[in-house]
């Protein structure tokens, strides 16, 4: 009884390691598929994204609704991120944010989150985005494709601050104090605060930490802030890079 015991423990852990390992093999084709379509998407290579999805496939999107089947969500891929030569918009993986879930009968999950990256002509590439993403992947004829797609929670990415790489002295921090009048947000009040400036306008405040003698970022939000002058006749503000707002100094 003894010997018969222990032949069943051993095929049970033999099986289990077979499990084990068929799990890895499985989870590593699905991963290469996923990374091939977005490689694909990001070449806008219709033919190649094409061949990895079902033909009966269908994308939930939170924004725009449901796209039912390869032709359609091709064609709107097509019209949509691909249609226009002059911008790009490239796709990228939150790194450490991907996870598999095998399902039985020949499916699995990946999930994760991904940031959207635009470039447009003549311009510096700009973060635009973030989502989170569910794929139901089907696997048929020895190939992994996707089935059922789930696109939802689009927003900003998450901001993070540049690194700390400049102090300047109180007293160069002092010639930028002051009032400054916007047109569309009103008075702006930058005041010294230890070694960084303090921004308020309205109920607006901003922690500013030198990038330049005179250029400066917020901890909050994605916005620069460029001072006019050594003595800072005006103030221009940039949020993701992009020129807005010149108040003047009025005190």
């Amino acid at each position: 009884m003894r010997v018969a015991s222990g032949a069943a423990v051993f095929l049970l852990l033999v099986a289990g390691v077979v499990r084990g390992a068929d799990r890895a093999d499985e989870e590593a084709q699905v991963r290469a598929a996923d990374a091939r379509f977005w490689q694909a998407y990001n070449a806008c290579d219709m033919v190649a994204m094409g061949a990895l999805l079902s033909e009966d496939v269908e994308f939930f999107h939170d924004r725009t609704g449901l796209t039912a089947s390869r032709n359609a969500l091709i064609e709107s891929l097509r019209r949509g991120p691909c249609a226009d030569p002059r911008m790009h918009l490239r796709r990228e993986l939150v790194e450490g944010s991907l996870e598999f879930h095998p399902l039985a009968g020949g499916y699995a999950i990946l999930a994760g989150r991904h940031d959207f990256h635009v470039q447009e002509a003549g311009k510096p590439e700009r973060l635009d985005g973030q989502a989170a993403f569910t794929t139901v992947w089907q696997q048929a004829d020895g190939r992994w494709r996707m089935y059922r797609v789930l696109s939802y929670d689009h927003g900003p990415a998450p901001y993070a601050p540049p690194q700390r790489t400049m102090a300047l002295l109180p007293a160069q921090l002092a010639r930028f104090a002051g009032r400054y009048r916007s047109a569309r947000v009103g008075d702006i009040q930058v005041a010294v605060d230890g070694d960084h400036l303090r921004l308020v306008a309205g109920s607006f405040v901003a922690t500013l930490h030198p990038r330049s003698r005179t250029v400066f970022f917020a901890m909050e939000r994605d916005l620069e802030f460029e001072f006019e002058g050594e003595d800072g006749r005006a103030l221009v503000v940039r949020e993701n890079g992009t020129p807005g707002e010149r108040a003047p100094r009025i005190e």
